[in-house]
C-alpha cells in the first residue's frame, strides 16, 4: 500500500457547528487535513507588493554602491582584508591616508550597517519594513561613533597614541567587513522560498558568531601586546562589545 505523500497536519478542536469537526452534535477531538506535497508551494514572506518593490530597489542600490566602491576606492577592500588577516597591516591604511579616502570608508560603513539592519529587521518581522530598518541602522551608526569617541578619550587620558590608531583602524575594518561578508546571504532572503529561510538564518548566525570571535581574539591580542590592564580590558569589552549586543537583542526581542 502506497503511503500518502503529505507534509502538513492541521488539528482543530472547537465546538462551533460551522466547524467541519462538529458532527451530529458531537465534537471530533482530532481532525487531520492532508495536503499533498506537490501542491504545497511556499511563498515569499512578503505580505504586500510594496515590500517586494522595496526589496528589489534596495538590492539594486546596494549592488550599484558596492560596484562604485570597488571601482573608485583604490583597493579599500583589499587593504581591509589585509588588516583582517594580519594584525600589523593596519599601518598600510594609516600610511595610505584615512582623510583622503574618508568618504569611501563612510559609504562602505553605511553599506555594511544597512545590510545588518535589513537582515535583523527581516528575521524579526518577515518583511521589508522600512521603519525598523532605519531604527536599527541609526543604532549601529551611533554605536560606531560612540566607540570611536570612547577610544579617543581613553587614548588621550592614558597617553597611548599607538593603541588608539590600531584600535580605530580595526573598528572601521570589522564594522565594514561584517556586513559585506554576509551581504549575499541577506540579499538572497528576498528571493528564496520560505522553507529555505531557516537554513539561511543558521548560516548567517554561524558566520556572525565566527566573525565576532575573530574580532574578540584580535582585541585581546592588541590589548595584551600593549600591556593594557586586565581590568580596563574587561571594562572595555563589556561596555563597547557586549552591552550593545544585548541592547540590540532586547530591541529585536520586543
Amino acid at each position: 500500500m502506497q503511503v500518502p505523500d503529505t507534509n502538513f497536519i492541521y488539528t482543530e478542536t472547537t465546538g462551533d457547528k460551522s466547524n467541519p469537526c462538529f458532527i451530529a452534535g458531537e465534537e471530533r477531538q482530532d481532525s487531520v487535513i492532508y495536503i499533498p506535497l506537490k501542491s504545497f508551494n511556499p511563498i515569499l514572506p512578503l505580505n504586500k507588493p510594496g515590500h517586494i518593490a522595496g526589496s528589489l530597489i534596495y538590492t539594486l542600490v546596494f549592488l550599484i554602491i558596492f560596484a562604485f566602491l570597488r571601482i573608485r576606492s583604490k583597493g579599500l577592500f583589499s587593504l581591509m582584508l589585509s588588516v583582517l588577516i594580519k594584525r600589523k597591516k593596519y599601518e598600510l591604511i594609516l600610511n595610505e591616508g584615512i582623510p583622503s579616502n574618508l568618504g569611501y570608508y563612510i559609504l562602505a560603513l553605511f553599506l555594511s550597517f544597512s545590510i545588518l539592519a535589513t537582515g535583523i529587521a527581516y528575521f524579526s518581522f518577515h518583511a521589508f519594513y522600512l521603519k525598523p530598518i532605519i531604527y536599527i541602522f541609526c543604532f549601529l551608526i551611533l554605536y560606531h561613533i560612540c566607540t570611536l569617541c570612547t577610544v579617543r578619550l581613553l587614548a588621550w587620558t592614558f597617553n597611548i597614541r599607538n593603541v588608539k590608531e590600531e584600535v580605530i583602524v580595526n573598528i572601521w575594518t570589522y564594522n565594514i567587513l561584517i556586513g559585506l561578508f554576509i551581504s549575499p546571504l541577506v540579499l538572497s532572503l528576498f528571493f528564496v522560498k520560505l522553507f529555505a529561510l531557516p537554513l539561511l538564518a543558521k548560516i548567517i548566525t554561524i558566520c556572525l558568531v565566527m566573525f565576532y570571535l575573530v574580532k574578540l581574539i584580535r582585541w585581546f591580542e592588541i590589548l595584551f601586546t600593549y600591556r593594557v590592564s586586565i581590568l580596563y580590558m574587561i571594562l572595555y569589552l563589556c561596555a563597547l562589545e557586549v552591552i550593545p549586543l544585548l541592547i540590540l537583542y532586547k530591541y529585536v526581542a520586543l
